[in-house]
Formats: structure tokens, sequence, C-alpha cells
């Protein structure tokens, strides 16, 4: 049976359960949802001795505060600039035991949008399709498939019970990706033809900003307007990081949990290690994008991979 964890007082802007992508469903409609920002959902995980892609809170408040009802380890990793607990600041980069009625508030003051709380053996979320990850347009997962609200109480495993926590190891990449001003690697999209030759150069030559429209669904850019040569194409798949470009000029980034199909043309996809650095990127931020290979991506992607693994095998613990 769930043991009742948390009591959110203050739930912020769209906060929402997440855990491993849904995968496969796209024939139906179904969005891959998950961790917008891998690296700290994983490294959250890691504090308190998860597993990788155990269900957290994921969350773009700036500022999120909850109310312990049984005693838990907590992890807290992303745009999270300070953990009070009982109105006392503690260390960010370390786990921490929580008991029976401490209170919580987290900040964000940093140049990153997205922070995630994780808590001993994760959150209990509805499992649908594979995964407890919330998808809020199709309301599947996590609490009810809806985003988490103030006076919700959260559950986890009974065996959820403090364990030893764990410290980030020094020199580790933890926030140092979070910018004002970032750039990102993109493959060359399959209707990439449709732009001309000063189009792509424009494109790769100029800083967008992130406009205020940006939700889990894709981020919406500004500043420098690109135009294909048609825009009379059928619905083709489409996939988180695909940049499309719509008859407006603004390209639009598809997130989590974006549509799988789409009209307007693919000029390019945001490669997979960098799509963490895009997820972070606050409201009137600015982006470049800088071309690379497939196989480029898939080294780097492959790297990072590798020293998460190498993480979740190191025997850390404090």
């Amino acid at each position: 049976m769930d043991l009742p964890l948390i009591r959110i007082i203050n739930s912020g802007n769209l906060s929402t359960l997440q855990a491993a992508s849904r995968f496969g469903f796209s024939d139906f409609g179904i969005p891959e949802s998950g961790f917008q920002d891998k690296i700290s959902a994983q490294l959250a995980n890691w504090l308190v001795g998860n597993k990788r892609f155990n269900t957290l809170i994921e969350s773009y408040a700036n500022y999120f505060e909850f109310e312990v009802i049984n005693d838990c380890s907590m992890g807290v990793q992303g745009a999270c600039s300070e953990i009070r607990i009982n109105g006392q600041s503690v260390s960010l980069d370390q786990g921490h035991h929580l008991t029976v009625n401490d209170r919580i508030q987290l900040f964000n003051n940093t140049h990153g949008a997205i922070l995630y709380l994780a808590m001993t053996g994760g959150f209990t979320g509805t499992e649908v399709l594979g995964s407890t990850a919330t998808d809020i347009t199709n309301g599947l997962g996590g609490l009810n498939g809806l985003p988490l609200a103030s006076q919700d109480i959260l559950k986890g495993s009974k065996f959820n019970t403090p364990r030893q926590t764990r410290s980030i190891p020094e020199g580790l990449l933890s926030r140092r990706y979070f910018s004002k001003n970032v750039t990102v690697h993109v493959i060359a999209g399959p209707e990439a033809y449709l732009f001309t030759k000063e189009v792509i150069d424009n494109f790769y030559s100029h800083a967008f900003v992130l406009s205020a429209e940006i939700s889990r669904v894709g981020y919406r850019l500004t500043g420098h307007p690109i135009h294909a040569d048609s825009y009379n194409i059928p619905s083709k798949t489409v996939l988180p990081g695909t940049i499309q470009i719509p008859p407006s000029g603004d390209p639009i980034i598809l997130m989590a949990d974006g549509p799988v199909t789409g009209g307007y043309p693919r000029m390019g996809v945001v490669a997979k290690v960098d799509q963490p650095i895009l997820a972070q990127l606050r409201s009137g931020g600015r982006v470049r994008f800088l071309a690379c290979l497939p196989e480029d991506a898939r080294l780097r992607e492959a790297n990072q991979r590798q020293w998460i693994e190498e993480l979740y095998h190191k025997k850390t613990e404090r």
C-alpha cells in the first residue's frame, strides 16, 4: 500500500509528475512525454538512491513549497537557487532527510527554467502505456493526468523510507549549462530543401529570442523570421526537438509533449544531447543554432549517457 509523502502548499507554474518517456505509441497520437531535462532529472533521482527514471516532480515554478507527511529523503536538481527546510537554507547538491511536518521551500533565481524534486523510491503515479509520465494534452499518467495543484497529496511506496543520501561529485555537470545565451546543435530536417541558402545562412548566423509562449508542447522563437519557399506539404512525423517553420516565420521547437505529426516544414531537429540545454532556457533568453551531422550528435549523446551510467554505478554515498 502506498503512503502519503507530501502535501503541496504552492505548486507554482506547470508542475507535473514525470518519469520515463512513452516510446512507440505515436501511431495512436501519443507523444513521448517524460523528462524535459534528462540530466537534472537523473541527478535528482541519483541523490536519493533511486533508479534513473523513477517518478519525480518536474516544475517550471520560481517558487515551490510543500509539507512532509511521512519521513523520506529528498533530492533537488535543475533550476533551483535555494532550498530551505523549516526556514533554514541547506546545500543544493546533496540529498536531505525529511521528517513529518517539515516545511520545504524551493526557490529559482537561476538562468534555468525547470527544477526536479525526487523522493526516495519515487512518487506514485498512474501508469499508462508503460510510464507514469504526465501527458496533460491527453490526460494520461501522473496524478489523474493533470498538472499538480496546491493541496494535492502525493504518495510513494510503503518502502519509501529515508536512505543514505548522496552529494553531487565536485566538478560534475550540474546547472552549468543554464544560461541566458545558449547554443544548440541542429541536424538538418527533411524539408530543409524548401529554404534558400540565404535563409539557411540567416538561420544559423542569428540568435533567436525565446518568447513567452513556452510549454511542454513547444517553445516559440522570435527575432528573425524564417520563411520557406512553400508550405504546401502533407503532415509528417515529428519528434521532440523538431524545428518547424510556420507561415509567421517564428520557429517552433517541439518539446516532450509535442504533437506526433505536423504540417509545417521541418527545418531541423535539435540534437538529443542538447535538448536539456534548450529546455532550461527561460523566456527572453537567446539561442543560436550550430549545424551538425547525425553521427556527431549520436557520439556526443553516447558520451553523455556514459557518464550518467558511470555515476549510477559509483558508490559515493555519505
